[in-house]
C-alpha cells in the first residue's frame, strides 16, 4: 500500500507542474495521493503549480483539496506565495493564494517578502504589480535592510521604481 501512495505522489507532483485540468489533480487525491506530499527538495504540489503551472485551476484544486498553503519549504523556508512571486508569469496565481488566505508579507528566512522576491528575480513585473495592488507592503525590508525600492533599483526596473515612489515608498 505505502508503495502505492508514493507512486500517486509522485504523479501529483508531476501533474502540479503539467496538469491543465483540475480533474486530472483530484483524480489522483481520490485514488490516494497525499495534497500536502514532497519531493525531493521538500516541495508540495501547492508550491510545485503555483511557480510552475500557467494553468490557475491547478493551484486553485490543490487548495481547494486542502494543500497548506502557509507551509514553507526546508531550505529558504519560501511559501507558496513566495515561489509564485518569484518564478510565475501569472499574476492571478497571486490573487488565488491570497484568496485563500496566504500572507502577503509573510518572510521566508532571509527575510524577504513575496514582493521583495519579485522584484528582484521576477522579470515579468506584472507579479509586483499584483502584489502592490493587493497591498503588500512597499516598505518591506528583508534582514539584511534592503527595501523593495533597493531591489528595484538594483534589479533597473525602472517601471517599479516609479510605481513604488509613486505610492510613498522609501
Amino acid at each position: 500500500m505505502a508503495k502505492k501512495v508514493e507512486s500517486l505522489n509522485k504523479k501529483l507532483l508531476a501533474a502540479a507542474i503539467s496538469a491543465t485540468k483540475a480533474s486530472e489533480i483530484k483524480k489522483l487525491v481520490e485514488e490516494g495521493a497525499e495534497v500536502n506530499c514532497h519531493n525531493e527538495w521538500g516541495l508540495s504540489p501547492v508550491m510545485l503549480a503555483a511557480q510552475y503551472n500557467h494553468c490557475v485551476a491547478i493551484t486553485k484544486a490543490l487548495i481547494d483539496l486542502g494543500a497548506d498553503i502557509h507551509e514553507a519549504e526546508p531550505k529558504y523556508r519560501s511559501n507558496a506565495l513566495h515561489l509564485a512571486a518569484n518564478n510565475s508569469d501569472n499574476p492571478k496565481v497571486v490573487e488565488v493564494l491570497l484568496e485563500a488566505g496566504a500572507n502577503i508579507d509573510a518572510r521566508n528566512y532571509l527575510g524577504e517578502t513575496a514582493l521583495i522576491m519579485a522584484v528582484n528575480n521576477n522579470p515579468e513585473t506584472k507579479m509586483s504589480t499584483q502584489l502592490i495592488k493587493s497591498g503588500a507592503d512597499i516598505n518591506a525590508r528583508d534582514y539584511q535592510g534592503h527595501s523593495v525600492l533597493d531591489y528595484a533599483k538594483v534589479a533597473k526596473r525602472t517601471y517599479l521604481v516609479n510605481l513604488l515612489k509613486e505610492k510613498g515608498a522609501n
